[in-house]
């Protein structure tokens, strides 16, 4: 708080209307403001006027609009009409209000004899410049030259400002005490503003959504789209042997005569090879003569006659029953592969952690590791909180839940919570310990305003005001 020093010398004011002297300083107020009114009422395309004269100082009714700019602004966001009229002209008076208390602090001080040295005006104003601006003193001097201020006029303004404050506090410096019969009874007649409703004892564990990324496909069988297809060639070359032979003979080159002997006489061993074996003959029959085999007497007489060997059945086409069309179209017909799944990793963790808690893991230990929220240091601790702290997806699972119980994967546009109770309390008043401070400091508050509107009215009753 910036201290108050006394000096000698006039400030300005200082020596009106004293005690003795009110009624003549009335009069010369009274014929001031009527000189004040007749150069206005002559003068109606000015854009200023007198709207408040205090003791010998005026406040014009430009003062009063800077003063409530900020506030007309909002209310012209909230309301219109012949409503923000209203409310306009209310804010008018109470603005009006304040600057003449204002003057009439000021008048005080000067009368007083206090000073306020320019280092404590400095100090003020390079804390401002640092906080709001960065410390960027140009920065600072544009954004006066918007609002055609000068450096020069801010600083007196802000040396107002800190005089009001100071002597406001000077008024209430001295220690006020709060009874405890005043504070009980406080309590009893506000046991409203004490009310609570139901309350847990809450942890979180709060996961940020990552990037998408496809699911892993699980392992296929080496060779699955020919495997099945293998299995009818090889049952069609055990049924027809000799048709393998038979089509590679054909689409081979044509022989010459030096390799037709041969070729016929690999024809009747592949032929012989492909029947099945007879029985070793038993002496008795040994000089039998054995059947004659047509397709080896064809295929014999043919290497004879020097005519290229030709599988009869191969000739007249494969036996019935023979699957052709399935062993040409086997790779054709292989099935188009599934689409790809985008999946979360973060979601995955989530579920891994609601897993492990399922199976006895500790929250608090779960949460220090993997909670990407501030509380997860602590565990994931939210303390108690009421309806009122968390939004509706998440308030309604947390006070679904039983002490201890913890919450399945909840999922939201920024990522997945995992919710925990670790107890529960009903809707209660806060007993008086709990608030008796907060009680205190709300009485000591209500007792400076008290002092302060005293010495203003005190102000008030000594000076001239005259409103417009």
């Amino acid at each position: 708080m910036a201290k108050l020093s006394e000096r000698g010398g006039n400030g300005p004011g200082r020596g009106v209307c004293r005690a003795g002297s009110g009624r003549r300083c009335r009069l010369i107020f009274a014929a001031a403001a009527c000189l004040a009114l007749a150069v206005q009422a002559r003068a109606q395309d000015l854009l200023d006027g007198v709207a408040a004269i205090v003791n010998s100082n005026v406040i014009t009714y430009s003062e009063v609009r800077d003063y409530i700019q900020p506030v007309v602004q909002e209310l012209r966001r909230d309301y219109e009409g012949q409503e923000l009229y209203g409310k306009v002209r209310d804010a008018q008076i109470d603005a009006l209000n304040n600057l003449i208390e204002r003057n009439l602090i000021l008048q005080e001080f000067y009368d007083k004899g206090y000073n306020i040295p320019s280092t404590v005006v400095d100090e003020q104003l390079n804390d401002q410049i640092a906080n709001e601006f960065g410390g960027d003193r140009a920065a600072f001097i544009k954004t006066l030259e918007a609002q055609h201020t000068t450096l020069s006029q801010y600083r007196d303004r802000l040396r107002e400002q800190i005089i009001v404050q100071a002597m406001r506090n000077r008024k209430t410096e001295d220690e006020v005490m709060v009874s405890p019969y005043k504070i009980e009874k406080y309590y009893q007649a506000h046991q409203d503003d004490f009310q609570v409703g139901e309350e847990i004892k809450l942890r979180m564990i709060f996961i940020k959504k990552g990037e998408l990324v496809p699911e892993p496909s699980p392992e296929t069988p080496t060779n699955t789209v020919t495997s099945a297809p293998a299995t009818n060639q090889t049952a069609s070359a055990a049924s027809t042997p000799v048709q393998t032979n038979a089509v590679a003979a054909t689409n081979a080159p044509e022989p010459t005569a030096a390799t037709r002997s041969s070729t016929a006489s690999n024809a009747t061993s592949q032929v012989a090879a492909a029947s099945p074996v007879p029985p070793a003959a038993s002496p008795a029959s040994a000089n039998a003569v054995a059947p004659t085999n047509p397709i080896v007497a064809a295929v014999e007489s043919n290497a004879a006659n020097g005519v290229a060997a030709t599988n009869p059945i191969a000739a007249a086409g494969p036996p019935p029953g023979t699957n052709t069309v399935a062993s040409t179209n086997a790779v054709a017909a292989a099935p188009p592969p599934p689409p790809v799944r985008m999946i979360d990793p973060r979601r995955e963790l989530g579920d891994e952690i609601v897993a492990k808690l399922d199976e006895g893991a500790s929250f608090d230990s779960m949460a220090r590791v993997y909670s990407d929220a501030r509380e997860g240091k602590e565990g994931g601790d939210w303390g108690w909180v009421g309806h009122d702290v968390l939004r509706k997806e998440l308030n309604d699972v947390a006070f679904s839940l039983k002490p201890g119980q913890h919450s399945k994967l909840i999922v939201t546009d920024e990522g997945y919570y995992i919710l925990q109770v670790d107890d529960t309390k009903p809707a209660h008043v806060k007993p008086l310990s709990e608030v008796r401070d907060d009680i205190e400091k709300i009485l000591l508050e209500q007792q400076r305003a008290k002092m302060q509107q005293d010495w203003v009215a005190v102000l008030r009753h000594k000076a001239y005001i005259q409103m417009f």
